[in-house]
Parts: C-alpha cells; structure tokens; sequence
C-alpha cells in the first residue's frame, strides 16, 4: 500500500513538472530568433502579431495545427505572421513546410535547437502568440489557440 501510494506520488510530481517546463511568461519578452536560418530565405513581413508554433513532423499534432494554421492566418489577415520552428533538417520535412511559406508565413531551421532551448520548448506542438513588442500575450498547445484568442489581443 505504502508503495502504491510512493509510486502515485512520484507521478504527480513527474507530470508537474513537465506541465510548466515551458519558461515563457505572459507579458515578458520572448527570445529572438538570431540563430533562425530561414527555409529559402523567406523571412515573413512585419505584423502587429505573432503566432510562433513549434513543429516536428514525426508528430501527428502538429500535422493537424499545420492544417489549422492556413484558416487562423486567412482570418487574421495582415493583422498576423506566423513563424514555424522546426529542429528538423532535411528534405522531406522541408518539401512539407515550404508550400506554407507566404508573405506572412515563414520557416525558421533550428537543427541544433537554440530556438528550441530559448522558448524552453519540451513539448509539440507548442505556440506562442505575441505582440509586436515582443511580448507573450499567449501561450501552450498550439492546436488550442483559435480566431477569439487572437480577436481578444488584436482588439487591445
């Protein structure tokens, strides 16, 4: 019994963990992207927000936040870029990624994953939203981020 109740114990502490191991706080700056090289050269243009997800190809998740990323940047028009971090490094993530680039919509290759370690990134898919100071307005799973998240920090 006692040993039943270490090992719940033990779990718990292990889940809260990893729940916050992301270190971005709301309101902070983020970190830059200095050490970015970007897919074909395409930086994406200025906007009064940004929408930065963490991706990975071998996870399902974030195939499907790709998908819901194309709805999230027609409706925010102008008003958002969106910046895709990927530590993978090869042609077929590459071949993947690229039909999204767009003057909004751009691939930062982060194969030694600075960016990753930067944003404290444990986790995918993985977003955040922030302002055009830099600051975080929103962060987490990135297929939980939709139109009235965005709507509400435009609308500020």
């Amino acid at each position: 019994m006692i040993r039943k109740m270490f090992l719940m114990l033990l779990l718990s502490l292990a889940s809260a963990g990893s729940a916050a191991a992301q270190h971005i706080a709301l309101g902070e700056r983020i970190p830059e992207f200095r050490s970015a090289t970007w897919l074909d050269g395409h930086e994406p243009q200025q906007a009064p927000l940004t929408w930065i997800v963490f991706f990975h190809s071998a996870n399902p998740a974030c195939r499907t936040s790709l998908e819901r990323l194309g709805p999230l940047r027609a409706l925010s028009g102008e008003l958002m870029q969106a910046v895709i971090v990927v530590c993978e490094e090869n042609a077929s993530t590459e071949s993947l990624l690229r039909p999204l680039l767009s003057d909004r919509t751009a691939v930062a290759l982060d194969p030694e994953r600075k960016i990753f370690a930067a944003f404290g990134v444990n986790y995918v898919p993985y977003g955040v939203l922030a302002d055009a100071r830099n600051r975080a307005l929103w962060q987490g799973n990135a297929l939980r981020l939709d139109n009235s998240i965005i709507e509400q920090h435009v609308t500020r």
